[in-house]
């Protein structure tokens, strides 16, 4: 299938927005899920509910895994701008794959860099850089968008933590090599004090793992991950004790600014699927994309990737500056792209009209991937409190 965005692109604006080097990097990307990452292959994931491994361990094998992980520990040293072009690109085959991408090698390779010990760093980045999975552990069953009312707690014994709590909706914890997990480890303070991260292995005696069933974006697993006086050994406290949550605020800004670019790639892709069939299916003797509640649906879609990209990017550029509104120049990227992508999604249906609510057709599976990027790393109502706090509006 002829990709509508692409041939827009290079006949009119050779991506303008992105370096040379970027280009590069989503050709090289490209290449690679369009060797594996077919409509079959994407319908089988989502239908056995399996992790990806043959895409993502065909990215590791080619070094993307090193990308996010800091040139200083051997890595590709991408700046905020390269991984929103990645992630763009990555969602356009797969939003799953994106998803795993940024969930598993990204967020836990940012923290254990801006956060972790020298030790620390040398055994994790370069595993990193090689495909190993980071995944992250911070919502509760009763603290969901309160992230800090969190109560599983660790208390120390010796050179241990022992840790009794549970977490949930824990991206990918099923298929991690560790689990950077927050706990409380004092109960004095606001409850923003008195939380810890830890770097918790998975396979340990304790800890306990169990799949959600869920509605969409099935090839990544969400978890619930249980602890039962697991025993952690004080080496493994990631930043310092008691002042975790200083050490989970700075992530926020790059990732809900990456959730954004996933869902401008996953909406290029639903654009360019209801674009080829708008053209191909006939009433009333012509095109349906010549009737004008088609057209002004795809049109809408096309307006929304074009703001989409630019707020992804214009967050890229917070982020990377240390801009102090970065966080929520992402919000409002975040805020505007998921809704857009959730919103054109039930256009995407509309538009395939009875075969649009099957599961013969990737946009269904779109219509039930898409909810989780408004609700996975701070809901959309979380945002537009972020944005209205930079605003002056006391909430």
């Amino acid at each position: 299938m002829k990709s509508y965005r692409y041939i827009q692109e290079v006949e009119e604006d050779p991506m303008a927005t992105t370096t040379e080097d970027q280009q590069l990097m989503v050709k090289a990307i490209d290449q690679i899920c369009r060797s594996i990452v077919t409509d079959e292959y994407s319908a089988e994931i989502d239908r056995e509910a399996r992790y990806p491994a043959e895409v993502m361990d065909a990215l590791a094998a080619q070094g993307w895994a090193a990308l996010p992980v800091p040139a200083s520990a051997g890595g590709g040293g991408a700046s905020a701008r390269d991984l929103v072009v990645i992630h763009d690109a990555l969602a356009r085959h797969n939003l799953v794959i994106g998803q795993a991408f940024f969930s598993l090698w990204v967020l836990g390779a940012e923290a254990i860099d801006r956060m972790g010990t020298q030790e620390q760093k040398d055994e994790w980045l370069p595993r990193a850089s090689e495909g190993a999975n980071i995944a992250f552990a911070l919502t509760e069953p009763g603290s969901g968008s309160d992230a800090a009312a969190l109560r599983a707690s660790a208390v120390r014994e010796g050179d241990d933590f022992v840790v009794n709590g549970s977490k949930v909706f824990i991206t990918g914890a099923a298929v991690a090599d560790v689990i950077i997990t927050a706990v409380r480890t004092s109960t004095d303070g606001k409850k923003h004090d008195g939380i810890t991260l830890l770097l918790i292995d998975p396979k340990e005696p304790g800890v306990e793992i169990r799949k959600l069933s869920k509605m969409g974006l099935k090839g990544l697993d969400l978890c619930e991950v249980f602890f039962d006086s697991a025993r952690v050994p004080v080496s493994a406290v990631l930043g310092e004790v008691d002042r975790g949550w200083s050490g989970v605020t700075p992530g926020l800004a790059k990732e809900r600014m990456l959730l954004a670019a996933l869902a401008v790639g996953a909406l290029r892709d639903l654009l360019d699927r209801c674009l080829e069939h708008s053209l191909a299916r006939t009433t009333f003797g012509k095109p349906i994309a010549s009737h004008q509640l088609i057209a002004d649906k795809l049109v809408t879609m096309r307006v929304a990737i074009e703001a989409g990209e630019a707020l992804a990017l214009r967050a890229a550029d917070a982020v990377d500056s240390e801009d102090p509104d970065a966080a929520s120049i992402a919000a409002i990227a975040k805020l505007y792209a998921t809704d857009a992508y959730c919103t054109a999604t039930r256009e995407a249906v509309q538009i395939f009209g009875g075969y649009g609510f099957t599961d013969e057709y990737p946009v269904s599976r779109h219509y039930r991937d898409c909810k989780y990027l408004e609700i996975g790393g701070g809901t959309s109502e979380i945002q537009k409190i972020v944005v209205a706090r930079s605003m002056g509006i006391r909430l």
